[in-house]
């Protein structure tokens, strides 16, 4: 039972944490003894996924996933999945996306411009355990993340993005 009376969560009021797969997930609804909702059975993680971005490959091994895309760059939101991340779909606004457990998958925001605004939903206490990352498959996501977004802005805007990515990475390293 319930000891505290539901509350209204906004994306805005919990702070996000920097996931293994290398993006920030703010915790929403957080079922742990130290969460915002102690107790719950599921969770909810809102994601916001700068432009361009490829998250690193990884997996839920105990809970599924579904991811609802709130909002995206008119390409919208990519996912590659697989056991060697062959297989893709594209979400767009107002899209729901089932994961099942143990899938390999990853995330590539495939605007240059425009952030994805994203809430997961899963079958767990809390979104900040439950993502091992898969390194061996990382070039794999690399590769066809950049494909994808080679093909809908060409060379040189994606060389662009890799060096102002460089240039932010060099600032935070000095």
């Amino acid at each position: 039972m319930m000891t505290t009376p539901p509350a209204a969560i906004s994306f805005e009021s919990v702070d996000p944490v920097l996931t293994p797969q290398g993006h920030r997930i703010r915790p929403l609804v957080d079922g742990r003894a130290d969460g915002n909702t102690p107790g719950i059975g599921i969770c909810v993680g809102g994601l916001d996924v700068p432009p361009g971005f490829i998250a690193r490959a990884h997996r839920h091994p105990e809970t599924d996933v579904i991811v609802l895309v709130s909002d995206c760059g008119e390409e919208g939101a990519l996912t590659l999945y697989g056991p060697e991340l062959e297989y893709e779909v594209i979400q767009f606004r107002g899209e729901v996306l089932p994961i099942q457990k143990g899938w390999n998958h990853t995330v590539v925001n495939l605007s240059l411009t425009t952030p994805i605004r994203a809430y997961e939903f899963r079958g767990n206490r809390t979104v900040v355990v439950d993502n091992p990352v898969l390194p061996h498959l990382q070039p794999v996501a690399e590769r066809r993340g950049r494909e994808f977004l080679t093909a809908l802005h060409g060379p040189d805007a994606v060389a662009h993005l890799d060096s102002v990515r460089a240039a932010v990475a060099g600032q935070r390293a000095g």
